[in-house]
C-alpha cells in the first residue's frame, strides 16, 4: 500500500481511503473495514446520517464495531457535521449551527466510533455562502466548538467537504486557516476541483478526493480508452481512475465506498502499484472521456435526490437508466428502458420541472430535461 502525508499535519495515510456511505449493513460494513485494514488500508471517512436508523444503527456505529481491538494508532479517522441554518438534526450530525450543537455531534461521534479523539473532523458538505456563514460565523458558531476541540486534544486537525466551486473552495481556505484538510468531489470526468487541489497543494492543505469511481459509473472496459491509452491496453476503466487520481501528488487519498471484498482487493491492489500516470497520459485519459460521453454530465448515484420528487419518481435510478442509455449508449439501458415500459409502474411523464431534485443534486444535473428524454424513449418503445 502507497502512503502519502496530509499537508502540513503530519499524519500519514493510505493513498486509497474507506468511504463509509455504501456498506449495505453492519455485517457488511465490519467485514470490509476489518479486510481493508489488513491490506493496510489505515484511513476512514465516516457519516452519522449515511445508513441512519437510530442512534446505535448507522455507519459510525458500524465503524466503532468493526474497529474493536484493532491498534487505534495505526488508523486515521475522520468524522463530520454538516452546518445549515434552520432546524437541526443532531442525532445525525446534520443542520447544525451552534457551538452547543457542535459539542454534542463531536461527543456523540466519539461515543459512537468508541475512540478518545478523532485525527479528522470536518464540515460536511460546505458546499455554498450560507452553510460557510452557518459553519464559522460568529462566537457562537460550530467553528468555535471545534478550536475548543482542537485545543483539548479531542479532534486533532479541522477540515471540510465540499461539492463548491475552487473558488469558494479557496475563499474559505484563505479566511480560515485552521482548515488543513478538505474531500472534495474528484475524478476525470468532473474536475472542477482542479484550482483548489493546486491551491491546497501550494498551501500544505491535505486533499481527499470522493467520488473517485463516480459512485461506481467509472467501471468496465472501454475501446475509447485502449486507443488514447495504449499504454494501458485491456486495463479496466476504474484500475486507469484510480491511476488517475494517484498520479496528482495534491491528493493524499482516494476514498471508495467498497462493499464487496473482491472490488477491495482489486482497488487495494492498484493502491499498492507504485506506477504512475505521467501528467500527458492523463490528459489523453481526459479527452478520450470527453469523446466517449459528449461531455455529459454523470450522476454518481449518491441519492442526494431520494424522497425529494413530489411524485414519488425514484430519480436515482432513472438518471442512471438514461446515461447508460443515452449517454453510453450500452445495450444495458435499452434493457432497463424495456422493462420500464413492460411495467409500467414508474412513468417519468409525470415530471413537473419543479426542481427539487436539481437543487439536491451536488451535480446540478439537468434532471427535468433528461426526465423527458426517457419518457419520450418510453413512448417510442
Amino acid at each position: 500500500m502507497q502512503y502519502r502525508v496530509v499537508g502540513d499535519t503530519g499524519v500519514k495515510v493510505s493513498a486509497l481511503g474507506i468511504g463509509t456511505m455504501r456498506f449495505k449493513g453492519r455485517e457488511n460494513a465490519v467485514e470490509m473495514i476489518r479486510h481493508a485494514v489488513g491490506l493496510g488500508l489505515t484511513y476512514l471517512d465516516c457519516g452519522a446520517a449515511y445508513a441512519f436508523k437510530s442512534h446505535d444503527e448507522n455507519a459510525e456505529a458500524w465503524v466503532g464495531e468493526a474497529i474493536k481491538g484493532l491498534d487505534r494508532s495505526k488508523l486515521v479517522i475522520s468524522a463530520k457535521a454538516q452546518p445549515r441554518k434552520g432546524e437541526a438534526r443532531v442525532d445525525r450530525n446534520l443542520g447544525i449551527h451552534t457551538r452547543d450543537q457542535m459539542w454534542k455531534c463531536i461527543e456523540q461521534s466519539l461515543e459512537r466510533v468508541g475512540v478518545d479523539y478523532f485525527d479528522f473532523y470536518q464540515f460536511w458538505d460546505m458546499s455554498a455562502p450560507d452553510h460557510f456563514a452557518a459553519a464559522c460565523r460568529g462566537k457562537d458558531s460550530p467553528l468555535a466548538a471545534l478550536r475548543e476541540a482542537k485545543e483539548q486534544g479531542i479532534v486533532r486537525h479541522l477540515g471540510f467537504t465540499s461539492h463548491g466551486t475552487s473558488e469558494q473552495i479557496i475563499n474559505w481556505l484563505s479566511s480560515v486557516k485552521d482548515f488543513r484538510f478538505i474531500t472534495v468531489y474528484y475524478n476525470f470526468t468532473n474536475r472542477q476541483a482542479d484550482e483548489a487541489i493546486n491551491y491546497a497543494a501550494e498551501h500544505n492543505v491535505g486533499v481527499a478526493t470522493m467520488g473517485s469511481l463516480y459512485g461506481g459509473i467509472l467501471t468496465g472496459h472501454s475501446d475509447a480508452f485502449d486507443e488514447a491509452l495504449p499504454e494501458l491496453r485491456g486495463k479496466p476503466t476504474h484500475e486507469i481512475a484510480f491511476r488517475f487520481l494517484f498520479a496528482n501528488p495534491g491528493i493524499s487519498t482516494a476514498l471508495s465506498g467498497m462493499n464487496e471484498i473482491a472490488h477491495l482487493e482489486e482497488n487495494a491492489a492498484i493502491a499498492s502499484d507504485d506506477s504512475l500516470l505521467t501528467p500527458g497520459e492523463c490528459e489523453r485519459f481526459v479527452r478520450a472521456f470527453m469523446d466517449f460521453s459528449n461531455g455529459e454530465a454523470l450522476c454518481s448515484g449518491c441519492r442526494y435526490c431520494d424522497n425529494v420528487c413530489p411524485f414519488e419518481l425514484p430519480i436515482a435510478k432513472l438518471m442512471g437508466t438514461y446515461q447508460l442509455s443515452q449517454i453510453f449508449g450500452l445495450p444495458a439501458g435499452e434493457k432497463q428502458i424495456e422493462d420500464l415500459r413492460a411495467k409500467g409502474q414508474i412513468d417519468p411523464s409525470k415530471c413537473e420541472a419543479c426542481g427539487k431534485c436539481t437543487e439536491a443534486c451536488p451535480q446540478n444535473l439537468p434532471i427535468a430535461r433528461r426526465m423527458e428524454r426517457l419518457a419520450e424513449l418510453l413512448q417510442e418503445a
